[in-house]
């Protein structure tokens, strides 16, 4: 390494040291902001990491499942940066303070996907992976502009399951818009990137670690390329190039995907003896809801009480879909497809649906997601040129190009830097993981994503699916990785004897 290089990183580090020293308390404990799915537990005892206020505080996911005791900041940043005078909007920022007494001066910030995730409601959840890191590291959760606690710009899902033809989907569109908090324009990969420096400044860090996921990758590499003397090593989970257009491939590689536990299934004896042809039976449940929802009594969880539930085409797509994310419920989808189609047991699949309904309203800012798609993806689409026959072909059809074709004409499109999808080059250290099945961003996205990383390792785990931080040695990968700043020497063989669920047989379980 240059000597240079080396004056560079001593003095980022003595820098970093001195901006763990909290010289100040918050003058007013009523001056913090409140926050949803937040409870301060002694909002009186506050103090600054460099110029952000932090208090202690319990946060908790949507559904009040999980909770995290964590430190709670707020950092305030103009909706519009040329505007300094118009709209302010406050980033949450979370901070999961280390565990070990040897604190290291380089944090770790992890970014969600989406768009429209959230990481202090999404990586509170035990089993994400980041426990060995914070043995000796800071973890930080800030909510990207629009999403979670910062200024959150939603839209129910649901209603967008209701939608039939064009018409529908302007209408749902049009009421979205005109219920959003702030300027839809504002909420942008390029303006989070720039609020995420910003932070960093303001908390006194010279450098920091990233963890970004799915759409976070791109946030990442987008600040990698803004901020490189500021990263100190990136971790990117489910990789997304920043040349890759996020929407015209989802519905290929989502047929890859089922393709994939189909094979799986028929070399299973166990599934195939139990659940026969499953090709010709999600052939059957498609048919039989082409033209016609079913009207299907299901059990309500909350109340027990029996209800009428609307089952339809568009319901079994984003079952199949959203199922073949996780080796979880990719274990047990085929037997809830085998009820409907062999048994006309519809109830598990339409009381599934309705949770992953739930679950991505809780989980995602749609009104940011459209921000991004519609600014970033889908404005750079030529619809004439995708292969519509291999759509057609596919279990989604053209559904996401043809509904983001109807949203993106109306929804205003945001400022985005001219080399945002640009491929990236760099000399700092990268680690890309993937999961062999993953039905939005397989394996080959991050391998194009690393052409011109200089310093990168590559792992897939076989048989699963997107996002794999939480996965078996995973975690005890990504802390080695960031503790040396190096991919050398990681003994990442570990991964290779980490295997999928087995398939639910019934409803109570693979076989012994």
């Amino acid at each position: 390494m240059p000597i240079a290089s080396n004056i560079l990183k001593i003095c980022l580090l003595i820098i970093t040291t001195v901006a763990y020293v909290w010289p100040s308390e918050v003058s007013a404990a009523d001056e913090f902001p409140s926050f949803d799915n937040v409870t301060y537990t002694r909002l009186s005892e506050t103090w600054r990491i460099g110029e952000i206020p932090f208090t202690k505080c319990r946060v908790n996911d949507p559904s009040k499942r999980h909770y995290q005791a964590m430190d709670c900041g707020y950092f305030v940043v103009n909706e519009n940066p040329s505007d300094t005078n118009g709209r302010k909007i406050t980033l949450f920022v979370g901070r999961l303070p280390a565990i070990g007494k040897k604190v290291q001066a380089d944090p770790l910030v992890v970014i969600d996907g989406g768009p429209g995730g959230a990481p202090s409601e999404s990586f509170i959840i035990p089993g994400r992976g980041f426990e060995k890191i914070r043995q000796q590291r800071d973890v930080y959760l800030i909510d990207q502009r629009g999403t979670g606690k910062s200024h959150r710009m939603d839209c129910p899902v649901a209603d967008s399951m209701e939608a039939v033809d064009k018409s529908d989907i302007a209408e749902l569109t049009q009421k979205c818009l005109d219920s959003l908090p702030g300027n839809p324009r504002m909420y942008t990969t390029s303006l989070a990137v720039a609020d995420f420096d910003a932070v960093r400044v303001a908390l006194g860090i010279a450098q920091w670690n990233l963890y970004g996921v799915s759409y976070g990758t791109r946030v990442a590499q987008h600040y990698l390329r803004r901020h490189e003397a500021a990263t100190r090593a990136v971790i990117l989970d489910g990789v997304v190039p920043p040349q890759l257009n996020l929407g015209p491939d989802i519905a290929l590689e989502s047929q890859r995907a089922l393709e994939q536990l189909i094979e799986r299934c028929n070399f299973s004896q166990d599934c195939a003896d139990n659940f026969g042809d499953l090709q010709q039976g999600i052939d059957q449940l498609f048919h039989k809801l082409q033209h016609q929802a079913l009207q299907i009594d299901i059990d309500d969880y909350a109340t027990g009480q029996r209800r009428e539930f609307v089952f339809s085409e568009r319901h079994l797509m984003l079952i199949i879909r959203l199922s073949l994310y996780n080796p979880a419920t990719m274990a047990i989808l085929p037997l809830l497809l085998h009820e409907a189609y062999a048994n006309q047991n519809f109830g598990p699949l339409a009381r599934n649906a309705e949770s992953m309904i739930a679950q991505l309203d809780n989980a995602m800012a749609m009104g940011m997601h459209n921000s991004v798609v519609c600014s970033e993806d889908f404005v750079n689409v030529n619809v004439a040129a995708l292969d519509l026959n291999a759509l057609d072909a596919s279990y989604i059809g053209k559904e996401i190009i043809e509904s983001f074709e109807e949203i993106c004409k109306l929804w205003p499109t945001g400022p985005v830097d001219d080399d945002l999808k640009k491929p990236l080059a760099t000399n700092t250290p990268v680690l890309l993981l993937s999961g062999s099945v993953d039905p939005i961003t397989p394996p080959a996205y991050a391998e194009q994503a690393a052409a011109l990383f200089n310093n990168n390792l590559h792992l897939v785990a076989e048989g699963f699916g997107h996002g794999i931080s939480g996965l078996g040695c995973v975690p005890s990968l990504m802390a080695d990785f960031i503790n040396k700043a190096s991919v050398q020497n990681l003994d990442s063989d570990c991964i290779n004897i980490q295997t999928p669920d087995p398939f639910f047989i019934d409803f109570n379980g693979p076989t012994p």
